[in-house]
């Protein structure tokens, strides 16, 4: 069975090797580059097996010709759009599959005071390889490889 996994990251370019060791061990990856992608493409988060959430990342994409929804605007307030999207994915919409965020930033929980979304984890950036990535999935998962 395939398992779904939508990764909401602006680079996309950046981040692709990222996904191999996921795709070979059978995860499709959706990936949404901005913020209001992301919600567009997490109304149906129920197909997901997980969710990866940037933390810093435009609100919407500039070829975007569609107005966002109001939800999606109210974000603006935030200091980053993945902050928005998170609190929307685990408080609004009640996203009931795991949930990682992404960040460059230490810390990036206590920094924002995110502790009361009850992520189930965070990966940094900085340095960070594809073995270690599909490590973290397949843990949160409960998979073994």
């Amino acid at each position: 069975m395939k398992k779904y996994l939508l990764w909401v990251e602006d680079d996309y370019y950046a981040i692709k090797g990222l996904f191999r060791p996921l795709e070979r061990s059978g995860f499709l990856i959706d990936v949404a580059t901005s913020a209001a992608d992301g919600y567009h493409k997490a109304l149906k988060w129920d197909k997901y097996a997980l969710i990866i959430v940037d933390l810093i990342m435009p609100l919407s994409d500039s070829d975007t010709s569609w107005p966002l929804p109001a939800e999606v605007e109210a974000w603006k307030k935030e200091e980053y759009a993945g902050i928005g999207l998170l609190k929307w994915l685990k408080l609004k919409l009640g996203a009931e599959c795991p949930i990682l965020l992404l960040s460059i930033i230490q810390d990036p929980i206590s920094k924002y005071g995110l502790e009361d979304l009850h992520l189930d984890g965070t990966l940094m950036k900085r340095g960070l390889l594809p073995t270690q990535v599909k490590e973290v999935v397949f843990q949160i998962l409960g998979l073994e490889d």
